[in-house]
């Protein structure tokens, strides 16, 4: 049964009071251009229609915002879709959930990189799959990992989760060429993938793909709010059906009042303006924090990943750096649950979209202080 797979919390650790807490790493909201935002939700909310306030008949979604997200994909990442290939969701958890159900029976194996994103591990886990842990090096996920009779591959090719490395070329060619010889499916997750600090953005998996059917996932909660919950799936258009159907089951549709203010602040082009500016301040953020671990932790902090995202991925082995941390009133998350085997309890995620720069310097000097 599914619920006999839940029987354990999701760790979640909230900031605490008078800690520098770089075990979370929101969107800095205080950045954000609420007055714009604030006006389109007050644009489409002074007439009370039918459409916006009774029961949608878009289960996918708003029309005007699947246009809207077709092209900004297809512009910024290169993703090859028409509008009715999309479908809004509660965000990409939600995404995630409706794949799980959808493309996996009990029983069935399903490739995840080791480490991993847990929230996806756990959805799978939950609805019976069998979990086959592929690791991830440098290049991204190995391919000589992928067993022959796995329905399914989950994989963050553009900023893997939680190590940060972007999936070569070549990798994701052999990956797949596995998928097609196989009749698999592959779920792209492309949860921050806007947050490169040096280039462009790399291309999704999904644009390289020829008759082998890609899932793209992505959210609008890492480069907007965490609160408008508004995700979307990219399918392939054999399965928008099933999808639509299993939408309309699990909650009927996403509030209209976000899609509608959301579309247009696509169209009038503030999404692309605040990633710009994002970027930069977050770019300033994470040398912020790869300068200060330098600086006061030498060699016993080691850095992993591309020069992108909103967290690192470090390894600092010292017995005594928990106990020293919560002295010195510094929150850390271990990455532990992001893996499937073996104790790495020397390994963290240290998220600093959230912090300045004075405030990360001082996370870290206070993490060495003795």
């Amino acid at each position: 049964m599914y619920g006999s797979e839940l029987l354990e919390d999701y760790p979640h650790d909230g900031g605490r009071p008078g800690f520098v807490c770089f075990s979370q790493w929101e969107p800095d909201r205080e950045a954000f251009p609420w007055r714009v935002w604030r006006r389109l939700l007050a644009r489409h909310s002074r007439v009370p229609s039918r459409g916006l306030f009774g029961y949608a008949e878009q289960i996918r979604g708003d029309e005007a915002l699947r246009r809207e997200i077709a092209s900004y994909v297809g512009r910024s990442r290169g993703v090859n879709c028409a509008p009715s290939q999309v479908l809004v969701v509660n965000g990409s958890q939600q995404g995630l959930d409706l794949c799980a159900r959808l493309l996996l029976d009990r029983g069935d194996n399903v490739i995840v990189e080791n480490p991993g994103y847990p929230g996806a591990i756990r959805t799978f886990k939950a609805y019976g799959a069998t979990l086959q842990p592929a690791a991830v090096d440098c290049d991204g996920i190995v391919c000589r990992d992928l067993i022959d009779d796995a329905r399914v591959v989950y994989v963050t090719p553009s900023h893997q989760y939680p190590t940060g490395v972007s999936m070569s070329l070549n990798r994701r060619l052999e990956i797949l060429a596995w998928a097609r010889s196989r009749a698999a499916v592959i779920i792209e997750d492309d949860y921050d993938s806007e947050y490169r600090y040096s280039g462009s953005p790399l291309p999704a998996l999904q644009g390289l793909a020829e008759e082998v059917p890609v899932v793209y996932c992505g959210t609008f909660s890492k480069v907007m709010f965490p609160g408008l919950r508004i995700g979307y799936l990219i399918l392939p258009e054999a399965l928008v059906p099933t999808f639509t159907r299993a939408k309309r089951l699990a909650d009927n549709f996403t509030p209209l009042l976000e899609q509608m203010a959301l579309r247009d602040f696509i169209a009038e082009g503030h999404l692309e303006r605040h990633i710009r500016r994002m970027r930069r301040m977050y770019g300033r953020r994470r040398q912020a924090l790869l300068e200060s671990l330098r600086r006061h932790l030498g060699d016993a902090a080691k850095v992993y990943g591309d020069d992108a995202g909103m967290h690192s991925f470090v390894q600092i082995i010292d017995p005594a750096l928990r106990e020293r941390a919560h002295r010195n009133r510094v929150q850390l998350l271990s990455a532990q649950a992001c893996f499937l085997d073996g104790n790495y309890a020397h390994h963290y995620l240290f998220g600093f979209s959230s912090l300045s720069e004075r405030t990360i310097r001082d996370g870290i000097r206070r993490l060495a202080r003795q």
